[in-house]
């Protein structure tokens, strides 16, 4: 018999185990090889520090479209378990203990509603010229470049200036703004005067953040976080970063804003299904953790499985029924016949709704913009199927998948994961892929 690395024979055994289907397999029984293919156990022990607040970037306010990198990011930090590393290329890093998610937290924010207000004088910008400048007597709390502002009620002054929503970029603070539209553009007033009978109440807008960085095998990596138009709130990301060395607000904020470590952490091997994970502990208990896992992005598992399309609501926007709802930001494909507004094998980007419920958007833009297709027509049960695309997008799931322990981490609590392994992630014919998921994008 031929020596092989592993203590197994990990591939295809060359014979039956036994002779015959009237073999009573002896002891030993008759083999040429070994039985296989066979996978391996996988210990994933871990004592993660906790998730804290501000370990990748401290809080800011960009008034406008910026980068954090290098000396910008957070210092090293024993309670976070973060450290600045100086990677072999010069790029500075903040390494962390165990790979992990990153969150953003969206500071303390308190609106305030006015009804006193007029547009200014034709020389302070009023009459759509460079926006409408806004003068109040009763002072805003907090006004920022890239807040956005609700103008509800009727006009019946002699501004113009129409009910709608609306974004500052310019302001003293407290009294004065100048106002575009959401998309940047002027906002049409038709002269300087006042705006009887309209309410303004300023409000947090959601900015992309892009966090990028290394995963634990050296793959470069992004991701876009959407802030909480929530004050005081946190939004964990999916993919699971080992270093990051920058941080990109897309607008202005409008609100201080940080760059987090979550308590999600990352997997070192793909786990395309829950059964793969033989027993999860944590804190030293015998019963299994009440954790959350999230599987990879990977085409090997139910959730990522072409389906058929079972109902199409016809409606803006038309919403899709099928056995189980992938991921948020999954790339999915159509085939057979969709409703009208829907091509087959044309890329779009999955929301997730329910479990077995989601909305499609025809770009990574109308995804984060929260902007669906709209279907007419007519739909036929299951006349379609969903065929899920997989290329990893900095809007697509972990791709080897993440466990979020149910008890708090704090550094000391041990968590281990048993991982069942298969023959494709470490036999002799085992592939990158197969061990790792597809490539990080």
């Amino acid at each position: 018999m031929p020596q092989f690395s592993d203590d197994l024979f990990l591939g295809s055994a060359q014979s039956n185990a036994g002779t015959n289907v009237n073999s009573n397999l002896g002891d030993p029984s008759p083999m040429s090889l070994g039985f296989g293919p066979m996978g391996r156990v996988f210990l994933y022990d871990t004592t993660a520090s906790v998730g804290t607040t501000a370990a990748v970037l401290a809080a800011v306010t960009p008034t406008t479209a910026t980068t954090y990198s290098g000396t910008s990011l957070a210092a090293a930090s024993a309670s976070a378990g973060t450290t600045r590393v100086v990677r072999g290329d010069g790029t500075t890093v903040v390494q962390f203990d165990y790979p992990r998610a990153v969150a953003i937290t969206t500071g303390s924010f308190t609106a305030a509603t006015f009804v006193t207000a007029n547009i200014a004088t034709a020389a302070s910008g009023a009459g759509g010229t460079t926006g409408s400048f806004v003068v109040s007597t009763t002072p805003l709390v907090g006004l920022a470049v890239g807040q956005t502002v609700t103008v509800t009620g009727t006009n019946s002054g002699t501004s113009g200036l129409a009910a709608g929503t609306y974004l500052i970029s310019a302001t003293n603070g407290t009294t004065t703004f100048t106002l575009t539209t959401t998309t940047g553009g002027v906002v049409t007033t038709t002269a300087a005067g006042s705006n009887t009978g309209l309410t303004f109440t300023n409000s947090i807008t959601a900015v992309s953040a892009t966090v990028s960085g290394y995963d634990y095998y050296g793959q470069p990596m992004t991701e876009i976080i959407l802030n909480s138009t929530s004050s005081a709130t946190q939004v964990v990301g999916r993919k699971a970063f080992f270093q990051v060395y920058s941080v990109t607000f897309g607008a202005a904020s409008g609100i201080a804003m940080s760059a987090d470590t979550s308590n999600v952490l990352g997997l070192p091997a793909r786990i395309s299904d829950a059964s793969y994970i033989i027993s999860n502990r944590f804190s030293g208990s015998l019963s299994n953790d009440s954790g959350t896992l999230a599987l990879g992005y990977y085409s090997n598992t139910t959730t990522y499985a072409t389906q058929a399309v079972t109902g199409w609501t016809i409606a803006s926007p038309g919403v899709l029924t099928v056995g189980y709802s992938p991921a948020s930001g999954s790339i999915v494909q159509f085939t057979g016949t969709p409703p009208t507004g829907v091509s087959t094998g044309t890329n779009y980007w999955w929301t997730y709704v329910s479990g077995t419920t989601g909305k499609i958007s025809t770009s990574q833009a109308n995804y984060l913009a929260g902007v669906f297709v709209n279907t007419s027509g007519s739909y036929t049960a299951s006349a379609s199927s969903m065929v899920p695309q997989f290329t990893s997008t900095s809007v697509t799931p972990d791709v080897r998948g993440t466990y979020t322990p149910g008890g708090t981490l704090n550094g000391l609590a041990r968590l281990v994961l048993t991982l069942g392994l298969t023959a494709i992630q470490v036999g002799p014919n085992a592939t990158a892929t197969g061990l790792l998921g597809i490539t990080q994008a």
